[in-house]
């Protein structure tokens, strides 16, 4: 079935058949590889037939294009027979001619003359030539003199052609192109066609749905439309496979890639040679370039892209299909494929082309002796820019062709430095003995001072202080003899980063006492001619503010803007995490929760597990110091799931502390000792994630009754911050826990001591620590004035977001009003400290809590002489707010809770105490509680 050439058939019928004209008829049939010439042309001599026209058909090859007189001789076997037979065999006599072979002998000319003269005189005659541009140049000749020469308009000649290349292109283009010529030219189908031809194979409705995308794969082109027609009856055929696509969409099969290739193959060498290098550079948007990488002319190059875009190849200078592609490259010989990718990889990189063009073509194949000078550079660059695009493999791949390309050792040793910088993300664990190797060519300043920083980095975190000294030692030299602005900020941020994690160690030591002065995050505004101060100075600035000072605002908005304006990634990690640590030390809770939040997806979705981990263990922290004791466990036990201990070094101190810490709170005493009993190094009691370790591990000491032990690891903690200049509420409240122990020995004096002292540095605004101070102080107060302290602990704790030290403050109010006889208060403040401990985690504070199941109200009523008239006059309404009052929570609490307003709380809170008799809220009888379950 002929789609969309009803136009070319009306037009080629009237040339050929219709109206009067004077001589001959000539029409010719053009269009690129597989676009229906050859189903024209028989369409056209099926029509020459019906209308008792006699066809003299012949069809050019090029297998047959050298020898003289191939298609005249097809043209005889079409007379009839008594001039087939009177006539000489041209084939033959031209074997045996002394001429030029591509020269037509004058006799053979006449004689095929006189052919046509006679036959045109019997009844119209049509020659038909399929694929002419193939024609041998004598039968060209030949047709030329008796086309020419025959007066008759009963001679009628179509021919269809390709591209006019080849020996015969000067004769055959003098032939055709006469101003009687009927050209038609066919073009690739169109939407609309591809839908009509889909139609007879798949039905109107699956070729409306599909025929775009079959469009879209094959630019019209009949042969691949086929091919992937037929790839889909293919399957059909064996059965559903996995991950079938959606019924009748095109799916590129074995099929389809022959037919691509039967596309390319029919253009001859030249063009073949053009589409291999096509496929091998990806696209063909750059001439030139492709023309130098395959040697041939851009004027030949040109001619094919244009054929290979007609034909449905390529689109735009891209190929419709990655199937076409990947056909083509399979195409290519072994030997042949690695010279070209070589050549391809040579002239991009001339060109200042993408690095990671450069590097593909590299890595497709192995380079050979002796390496070129340019190689390892290109494959360097083509690694920086991966590791910036998040390409982690591919730089890998980059770095380690380089490696091996590499003969020099100190570029052998930054290639080493550049591969654990880009993996320490992903997978801490791999790289850490390329790390420890890295370790004396970087204090012996045989890397680049930029690349030693983050060598000396991971080797305080491995816990080799000592290395990492004589590495930051060189860096300090080299900045000091070329003055570098980034090497500068870069030792800058190291000396905070020391004095802010690493404060404890005598190697260390030159570089701390290197003061840094105050910058824009802890001055005022900056000057207008003021250079913006680095992002990774602000952060570790910030940080160190808050862990040496406590909470400062100016600190936190820098931080902030930090997180806001720094992107994540391999050189900025640190940054981020020491803005992140910021927020989470100075208590913005919510804040802090977000970011974390936002970077655990981001780097889970990277698959970068040691930066996750990190994150993961921040977030524990977070949760730990707002009391949510269960998800501390989860991300503390993700973190190390993450991040195996071993890979966290000597600042396993921090995964391991907020594990051992959330189970005490919770009661979990067994789980604690299993992890205080794995061994962890020694140096890590000596940095700050070591602080957290030991605080967990004295609360532990004291939760178990090893008061003593206890005291000693608070005290320790004590002295190590105070020593490192890390003294503020917003560390860890030593105090508090040395106090409490002091408690527990019933030492009370020494206790309100430690927690006057932390109220005094806490200050005045409302925070976690300052809250747990006054709910400490108030234990080592008289009966009669803890209510008040307590109250006010329980306030500041409820407006800082301490969930789990409240429930503790409402534990110890709920017994100073049972001590002093107000137990219906008591009971309510109970409830309240049950409710908070059970939503924290906090198993044995609730078990504490608990008490026998509350009785009836009706039955409470009765045993104190109550009226229960009193509580049958209730609404249901009514009933279910006193209830929920009763238990403790607020207004707002209820009215969320029921979904009413505030308002409508109140009214019912106002007739209850009308009803039952009682003038506030702390007097509603404690058995009201029964109806929470129904109401909760």
């Amino acid at each position: 079935m002929l789609v969309e050439r009803d136009q070319e058939i009306a037009r080629l019928n009237r040339q050929l058949f219709e109206g009067a004209r004077e001589g001959s008829r000539l029409a010719v049939i053009s269009g690129a590889v597989t676009s229906g010439k050859t189903a024209l042309l028989h369409t056209v001599t099926d029509t020459a037939d019906g209308r008792g026209v006699r066809v003299l058909p012949a069809v050019a090859s090029a297998a047959e294009q050298k020898f003289p007189y191939a298609v005249l001789e097809q043209l005889y076997q079409g007379m009839p027979a008594h001039l087939r037979h009177d006539r000489p065999r041209p084939a033959l006599e031209a074997l045996r001619s002394p001429h030029d072979p591509d020269r037509a002998d004058l006799p053979l000319l006449q004689d095929f003359h006189r052919s046509l003269d006679e036959l045109t005189r019997e009844a119209p005659l049509l020659i038909a030539i399929d694929d002419a541009q193939y024609a041998d140049l004598p039968s060209l000749r030949c047709l030329a003199y008796g086309i020419r020469r025959c007066r008759s308009e009963a001679l009628s000649v179509v021919v269809s052609r390709g591209s006019l290349t080849g020996p015969a292109a000067p004769a055959l283009d003098e032939l055709l192109h006469e101003p009687k010529v009927c050209h038609v030219r066919l073009a690739p189908l169109t939407v609309a066609g591809v839908t009509t031809l889909l139609t007879e194979e798949l039905g109107a409705a699956e070729a409306e749905r599909h025929a775009a995308a079959f469009h879209e794969m094959t630019g019209g082109n009949l042969l691949l439309l086929r091919g992937l027609l037929d790839d889909r009856f293919s399957r059909l055929t064996r059965g559903p496979l996995d991950h079938e696509p959606e019924a009748g969409a095109p799916v590129a099969g074995e099929l389809f890639r022959q037919a691509a290739l039967s596309c390319v193959y029919r253009g001859g060498p030249a063009h073949r040679r053009v589409a291999h290098g096509v496929a091998l550079l990806g696209d063909a948007t750059s001439v030139p370039l492709l023309s130098s990488l395959i040697g041939v002319e851009e004027r030949l190059v040109r001619q094919s892209v244009a054929t290979l875009t007609e034909v449905g190849i390529l689109h735009g200078g891209h190929f419709r299909s990655d199937a076409v592609r990947t056909v083509l490259l399979d195409d290519l010989e072994m030997e042949e494929l690695g010279p070209l990718h070589h050549r391809a990889a040579r002239l991009l990189y001339e060109e200042g082309a993408d690095p990671l063009d450069v590097a593909h073509h590299l890595l497709s194949h192995e380079v050979s002796e002796p390496v070129e000078e340019w190689i390892p550079q290109a494959l360097r660059d083509a690694a920086r820019h991966a590791i910036a695009a998040d390409r982690r493999e591919f730089a890998m791949n980059c770095l380690q062709m380089a490696d091996r390309c590499s003969t020099d050792e100190r570029e052998a040793l930054q290639l080493q430095a550049t591969m654990v910088q880009a993996m320490w993300p992903f997978n801490p664990l791999s790289q850490m003995r390329r790390l420890q190797s890295l370790a004396g060519p970087a204090a012996s300043g045989l890397l680049p001072a930029p690349q030693t920083i983050p060598v000396a980095i991971g080797l305080l975190g491995l816990g080799r202080m000592g290395e990492a000294a004589a590495a930051l030692e060189h860096v300090s030299r080299a900045a000091a003899e070329h003055p570098d602005t980034e090497l500068e900020t870069g030792l800058r941020t190291v000396r905070l980063a020391l004095s802010c994690t690493y404060p404890d160690h005598r190697e260390l030591r030159p570089f701390l006492d290197q003061e840094e002065p105050d910058g824009p995050g802890e001055g005022g505004p900056q000057a207008p001619d003021q250079t913006p101060e680095s992002p990774q100075l602000t952060a570790f600035r910030a940080l160190r503010t808050v862990l040496s000072r406590g909470v400062d605002e100016r600190a936190v908005r820098s931080a902030e803007r930090v997180l806001e304006t720094v992107r994540l990634s391999d050189l900025t990690m640190l940054t981020v995490h020491a803005a992140l640590q910021t927020l989470v030390y100075a208590d913005r809770h919510a804040t802090a929760t977000t970011w974390c939040d936002r970077l655990i997806e981001e780097t889970a979705e990277r698959g970068a597990r040691g930066l996750l981990a990190y994150f993961c263990v921040l977030r524990a922290q977070i949760a730990l110091r707002v009391g949510r004791l269960r998800d501390t466990v989860r991300y503390a036990e993700r973190a190390l799931e993450e991040l195996p201990a071993r890979g966290w070094g000597v600042t396993v101190g921090m995964p391991l502390g907020m594990l051992i810490n959330a189970h005490t709170a919770m009661g979990d005493h067994d789980a604690a000792a299993e992890l205080l009993a794995r061994p962890v190094p020694e140096e890590m009691y000596r940095n700050r994630f070591g602080l957290h370790y030991l605080y967990a591990r004295a609360r532990h000491q004291l939760a178990t009754g090893r008061h003593h032990a206890a005291l000693t690891d608070f005290r320790a903690c004590g002295e190590k911050m105070a020593a490192w200049g890390l003294d503020s509420p917003a560390t860890l409240p030593w105090r508090l826990g040395a106090a409490e122990t002091w408690l527990a020995l019933g030492s009370q004096e020494r206790a309100a001591r430690l927690a006057e002292e932390q109220l005094e540095l806490a200050g005045e605004s409302s925070s976690r620590t300052r809250g747990a101070a006054l709910r400490i102080l108030a234990a080592t107060r008289p009966l009669n004035e803890r209510t008040a302290l307590l109250q006010q602990a329980v306030g500041v704790l409820q407006a800082s977001g301490g969930w789990y030290e409240m429930a503790r403050a409402l534990a110890d109010l709920a017994e100073t009003h049972k001590q002093l006889g107000e137990l219906d208060t008591s009971r309510l403040m109970t409830r309240r400290a049950l409710r908070l401990a059970d939503s924290c985690g906090a198993q044995e504070l609730s078990r504490s809590l608990q008490r026998t199941p509350a009785r009836s109200a009706l039955s409470e009523a009765a045993r104190t002489g109550e009226d229960t008239a009193a509580f049958s006059e209730l609404s249901d309404a009514e009933s279910r707010v006193a209830a929920l009052a009763a238990s403790g929570y607020t207004n707002r609490e209820i009215a969320a809770k029921l979904y009413i307003t505030i308002s409508t709380v109140e009214q019912h809170l106002t007739r209850v105490y009308r009803k039952i008799n009682i003038s506030q809220r702390r007097e509603l009888p404690a058995s009201l509680d029964f109806d929470v379950a129904y109401t909760a």
